[in-house]
């Protein structure tokens, strides 16, 4: 909303406001029991906590339709145990989840694929070092991660990058439909605190974490306001550099290299 209307959050707070009690208030009481006597701000409040009701509202209808939990996507030359790792700790925690080396039929690789990530509330981007190089020239989105970004960009999933290791490039170095995956925040993986890193995923997959920034009137979502962002969970300041890691072969479908256009990882 802006930062003129941070005045107002140790009154809001000081008369009672809390999460829940924020989406009933009316303007008579944005007056007398808060204190907001300029009455465009109060009008500017309410709009704001009716755009979030409403955001919030679509979301849960559409989640209706998701069977889904959480698709992973992952570069398959160095992201693959990685991956693996976030699929156990998370089907620990309760979530399904799906990788694409598991279940899906020789054949059938593209519409499978794409439908599971329709299918999905959450959208998590495992980026390794390089991993999004071969989407800077890719123009025909026919890589696979390139196009699975694509797709979980038009299904309004929740997107969730998990940093390791990685450099963000420059937003236009990216071809344009997948541009806005740049915006979101995420989580950067610290393999010494993992259980702190899932911690904080699991936070945010729930809806508990703002990940816009702090503040009552921020609106709930994952994209940020920073060109490109991470979020690092609260860990000892001194870390260990990241582990290597190799790659994992599977006897179904994925099998071998980084998928292409055709189905094949290269």
């Amino acid at each position: 909303m802006g930062p003129e209307f941070s005045i107002y959050t140790y009154s809001m707070l000081n008369a009672g406001v809390d999460r829940d009690s924020i989406r009933c208030l009316s303007e008579d009481q944005l007056l007398n029991e808060c204190g907001i006597t300029n009455s465009i701000h109060r009008l500017r409040i309410l709009d704001s906590i009716r755009a979030i009701e409403n955001n919030l509202s679509n979301s849960c209808e559409e989640n209706l339709d998701k069977s889904l939990d959480v698709f992973v996507s992952y570069r398959r030359s160095n992201g693959s145990q990685l991956a693996s790792l976030l699929k156990v700790h998370l089907q620990l925690r309760g979530f399904t989840v799906f990788i694409d080396v598991e279940r899906l039929e020789a054949g059938k690789f593209d519409n499978n694929l794409l439908q599971s990530i329709r299918q999905a509330k959450h959208f998590l981007l495992v980026l390794t070092p390089s991993a999004l190089e071969r989407c800077r020239e890719d123009s025909e989105c026919k890589d696979w991660v390139h196009r699975e970004i694509v797709a979980a960009l038009q299904s309004n999933c929740n997107i969730i990058p998990i940093i390791d290791n990685f450099s963000w490039p420059e937003p236009e170095e990216l071809p344009e439909d997948m541009r806005a995956v740049c915006h979101f925040n995420g989580v950067r993986w610290i393999h010494d605190y993992q259980d702190a890193c899932v911690d904080k995923l699991e936070r945010f997959m729930r809806g508990e974490m703002n990940m816009r920034g702090d503040g009552p009137m921020r609106g709930v979502g994952a994209m940020s306001n920073s060109s490109k962002g991470d979020v690092t969970p609260g860990t000892p300041s001194i870390v260990r550099a990241p582990p290597t890691y190799q790659r994992m072969h599977s006897n179904e479908s994925g099998k071998g290299s980084d998928k292409d256009v055709n189905g094949n990882r290269d």
